[in-house]
């Protein structure tokens, strides 16, 4: 009894030793010019009956309603998440200090300060949050910290939108669990920075199309991208870029043949410019956690791009994510 007591104690010491090489510090940052006064933009914000509108930490439950009690917003909605905003100080159309909470899915907590400058064409908004996670979570700070500033910036988005009066500048579709049949793919291998991709994938694109016409093969149907590896921490990614072929067509030289099994998957579509679709990834995931979808082990979820593909270029993408059965 005494040696696997010793043995215990020596597992919970490393542990502790291991976690504790961690901060838990969650840091982020996002800003944006929205085309109104600041004093517009500040009343928006300070005012928390007004975050059902726009608030990022809602978006998968768009019909449950948030409470207000003076200078707290909260809510608490079931698989989607339990948090609060508390008012903590104001400089009226300058600066708005807020301390943000959340229990679900996961404790975290921290400071939130918003700045509204006034800049050519109307006001710089700039939202930023300082925080920590629970030492039990430590280790996973990053991925806390990458997920914050994408909430961040989709509710900046939304934001944007509500007080420019204008259409959004991106949609997402949630259409669903959807079959999906056998397929087979010719791939081109790429590797790059996350941050780069939308520029590189037209190109690449291009070349795959160009290889698949000198074989004689078809190489004007959509383009699939298919994810292997994505570090968000090195903001790197590998990935498969791929076209359709024929029943029995074998790739050519220098292209990979890919044949996923018919599976299901949650389909989202996107229409908006690419630099969003980091945003798109990330809801459909949400989505995932919410609807209570396990994603499958093995497939890597894709995106499906329109025929005619160009850098900056509005477009509809399809993201699919395999899901296990």
């Amino acid at each position: 009894m005494s040696t696997l007591f010793f043995v215990l104690a020596f597992l919970i010491v490393a542990l502790l030793v291991y976690m504790g090489r961690y901060s838990g510090r969650v840091r982020a940052e996002e800003s944006r010019l929205i085309q109104v006064a600041p004093e517009v933009a500040y009343q928006r914000v300070a005012d928390l009956a007004q975050w059902q509108a726009w608030n990022p930490w809602l978006e998968h439950a768009p019909g449950a309603q948030a409470e207000v009690d003076g200078i707290v917003l909260a809510w608490d909605v079931p698989q989607v998440g339990r948090g609060e905003v508390r008012q903590t100080g104001q400089t009226p159309s300058r600066a708005l200090r807020q301390r943000l909470k959340f229990d679900l899915p996961f404790a975290f907590g921290g400071r939130s300060d918003w700045r509204f400058e006034p800049a050519p064409g109307g006001t710089r908004v700039t939202w930023r949050f300082k925080g920590r996670v629970a030492f039990t979570l430590r280790a996973f700070a990053a991925t806390v910290q990458g997920a914050t500033a994408l909430d961040l910036r989709f509710g900046l988005d939304r934001l944007a939108a509500l007080l420019e009066g204008k259409p959004p500048a991106y949609t997402l579709d949630y259409a669903g669990a959807q079959d999906q049949p056998a397929r087979r793919f010719a791939q081109l291998a790429h590797r790059g920075a996350l941050d780069k991709l939308a520029a590189e994938l037209p190109p690449r694109i291009a070349e795959l199309r160009a290889q698949l016409a000198a074989a004689g093969l078809p190489a004007d149907g959509p383009a699939s991208v298919h994810y292997l590896k994505t570090h968000l921490k090195l903001r790197t990614v590998e990935c498969r870029i791929g076209l359709e072929l024929p029943e029995a067509a074998a790739a050519p030289d220098g292209l990979t043949l890919y044949e996923p099994a018919a599976h299901s998957a949650y389909v989202l579509r996107f229409d908006g410019p690419p630099e969003a679709l980091e945003l798109a990834w990330y809801q459909a995931m949400q989505r995932l956690r919410v609807e209570q979808r396990q994603p499958h082990p093995q497939l890597p979820p894709s995106a499906v791009y329109p025929v005619e593909t160009a850098p900056g270029q509005r477009s509809v993408v399809e993201l699919r994510l395999p899901l296990k059965t």
